[in-house]
């Protein structure tokens, strides 16, 4: 997970600013009190998103409270957690966990190194719980390493191990939803790796790391199009979910929120490309 799934808090009212707020600092509190202060550097907004949309289809029972922030002691602050708060939590272990060992193979980083031996029991104790997301995740990022280190010349090589991997992390168990979780799981983890690739292209090109953009031709600039589509397969399969709770905050992030980085650095404006503020 990179980020890019953030909300657009000029298109969000007061309360649903504060209810975005209290999901992602019990995203962070859960992380340091379950596996230490050092892993609240894994948080991500994307993994905020998580909760949201699972807590929004099947509307477990949260619990709020009122805590005091390291960063502001002086002014409390609302966390809300639930049961998808300690999913997405074990999760982020596993994802950083082999986002280190993948630093340490690729460029022997020895604090990378260090880091994936810290969450190793962490790890190992997300592993018996979800079994089948690890497996998902370490199949994608094994996938997408002999991808990404052959240079294929076929760039959607790369974009479906992305989607492959996040589509098993959105199924949290199997059940009804099962099967519109995994696709849009699937399609959300091709937009993000698309995303990425536009936003690092002039990075990638100096170090010499594979770019799917170099093989498809195009300038990160002249990805709207792309990316427009890509974000649309999302938002198809999500409007069609029940959902209700969180709906207006969900939908300002896949429409709006998940743009902002791109137009940041690449400029232009939303309606030019489709884009709705909501």
């Amino acid at each position: 997970m990179y980020g890019y799934i953030n909300c657009n808090k000029a298109g969000l009212s007061p309360e649903e600013i504060q209810r975005y707020q209290s999901v992602y600092c019990g995203l962070c509190n859960t992380l340091k009190k379950s596996f230490g202060q050092i892993e609240r550097l894994s948080l991500s907004y994307d993994m905020t998103f998580l909760i949201l949309f699972l807590s929004s289809l099947y509307e477990p029972e949260e619990t709020a409270s009122e805590f005091r922030c390291g960063i502001n002691r002086f002014r409390p602050k609302m966390e809300v957690r639930n049961k998808y708060t300690e999913y997405a939590a074990d999760m982020t272990v596993v994802l950083t966990y082999y986002k280190c060992l993948d630093d340490w193979q690729d460029e022997k980083k020895h604090l990378m190194r260090w880091y994936a031996d810290a969450l190793k029991p962490w790890y190992e104790k997300a592993n018996e719980k979800y079994p089948r997301q690890c497996q998902a995740i370490w199949e994608g990022i094994d996938a997408l390493n002999k991808v990404e280190k052959s240079f294929c010349p076929q760039p959607d090589d790369a974009v479906n191990c992305s989607g492959k991997m996040m589509s098993e992390l959105f199924v949290y168990e199997e059940d009804f939803w099962s099967n519109s979780l995994r696709s849009l799981g699937y399609e959300l983890g091709r937009f993000i790796y698309l995303m990425d690739a536009a936003m690092d292209y002039k990075e990638d090109l100096k170090k010499k790391c594979y770019n799917p953009l170099v093989r498809m031709h195009k300038q990160p600039e002249d990805m709207a199009e792309i990316l427009e589509m890509s974000i649309g397969n999302v938002t198809r399969i999500f409007e069609k979910l029940p959902l209700v709770q969180d709906i207006h905050l969900l939908r300002n992030i896949l429409y709006a929120g998940v743009w902002q980085e791109y137009l940041r650095k690449y400029g232009g404006k939303e309606q030019e490309h489709g884009r709705r503020s909501v």
